[in-house]
């Protein structure tokens, strides 16, 4: 008996005990929620994004310094330069400026006078020669008209006026007798002019004016001179003049065309590297620039550059330098940051960016479209820079 229950008991052991299809059940829900739970949490990970664009607000800036140029610079913002003077002296003949009034005056020519006799003719001042129309001309000087030969000679009318402009023409000589009248005559080839003249006064202004003309001259030529002297490098330049003295032939209010002057002046040419005053100048610029921002661009077409003062026994200069630029907000600007923007709403991140005097306005696009706040992964959020037009 014992043994047949031993046998029993073990059969008994050998049985397994079978879950039943219920708990199955409830395993393979709660793993399939567990997972769709997980692939949304991914999913959303995995594409929700901000992306803010920022469109910067210029800001101007402007720079005063005073730059130093010499022949052997010292310093790290010294620039490398030449420096030129020398004493000229120039004259030089120029027409007096303005209309002027306008008077008769007697027309003048050239006559060919032609003797086809056998015995030469003198003829004197004054000697009248009569043209075709009817204009009296007189001879200038009196010359001596050679036989079967001919000569020129200058002629003047003998009356005022624009009735003297004739054209070209055939003269006889009225105080000749009628039979010399034939075979000695004149013609022209050319009209006569200069019936009337204009009249100008020579003022002070005529004078200044020409005589800075004549300061330009001197410069261009100086410059040509130096610049063939240099190297090419020294591309920036700066010329003065100084006058020492300036006379004129003829005096302020004296009636005539033309007059000359004379000027002795004192030109100095101070060339200089000119990219390397650019570099400084952009440096200089560069150190106003306003936290968090950037220097964008550098106006170096109205950058000014005066001159102040020189000594040319030590090939020194110094110059009064303005230049001008815009600075912008740059990526990098503690308004960027995009711990700053986390978990924000859309209303709440441009409210706070808009804040700042360096953005002008800003635009955020969120996605999927029904993501309502900035997400809290920093490398979701992407941040355009754009510059205001």
């Amino acid at each position: 008996m014992v043994v047949k229950k031993q046998k029993r008991a073990a059969k008994k052991k050998r049985v397994p005990i079978l879950p039943s299809v219920r708990l199955y059940r409830r395993i393979a829900s709660a793993f399939l929620i567990l997972t769709m739970v997980m692939l949304g949490v991914v999913l959303y990970l995995a594409t929700v994004q901000a992306v803010i664009t920022v469109e910067t607000q210029e800001e101007g800036l402007e720079r005063e310094f005073i730059a130093r140029v010499m022949g052997e610079p010292q310093g790290s913002e010294d620039i490398p330069a030449r420096i030129f003077s020398e004493l000229i002296e120039r004259s030089k003949t120029f027409e007096v400026n303005g209309d002027g009034a306008k008077v008769p005056a007697k027309a003048r020519g050239v006559v060919t006078i032609i003797n086809e006799s056998n015995v030469s003719q003198p003829l004197i001042a004054t000697t009248r020669v009569l043209s075709e129309s009817g204009v009296l001309f007189r001879l200038v000087e009196g010359v001596t008209v050679p036989a079967n030969g001919e000569v020129e000679a200058e002629v003047e009318a003998d009356e005022e006026g624009e009735q003297g402009e004739i054209v070209a023409s055939r003269f006889t000589i009225p105080g000749l007798n009628e039979s010399k009248q034939k075979v000695i005559y004149a013609t022209s080839s050319l009209p006569m002019v200069g019936g009337s003249i204009t009249r100008k006064i020579l003022t002070v202004e005529d004078l200044d004016l020409a005589h800075e003309d004549l300061l330009k001259e001197i410069e261009a030529e100086m410059d040509v001179k130096w610049r063939s002297e240099i190297s090419g490098q020294l591309a920036g330049a700066t010329i003065m003049k100084e006058t020492v003295e300036k006379r004129s032939d003829t005096e302020p209010g004296a009636e005539v065309g033309v007059f000359s002057i004379t000027t002795i002046a004192r030109i100095t040419g101070i060339y200089y590297d000119g990219a390397r005053l650019r570099q400084i100048a952009e440096l200089k610029l560069r150190e106003h620039v306003p936290s968090g921002q950037v220097l964008s661009s550098v106006d170096f077409d109205n950058m000014i550059v005066s001159y102040n003062r020189h000594d040319a026994e030590n090939a020194t200069a110094h110059f009064d330098v303005t230049v001008a630029g815009v600075a912008m907000l740059k990526t990098t600007s503690e308004i960027l940051d995009k711990s700053n923007l986390i978990g924000l709403t859309a209303p709440e991140a441009e409210a706070f960016l808009e804040a700042s005097d360096s953005i002008k306005n800003v635009d955020i696009w969120l996605k999927p479209f029904w993501v309502k706040r900035i997400p809290k992964l920093q490398d979701h959020i992407t941040i355009n820079i754009l510059q205001a037009d």
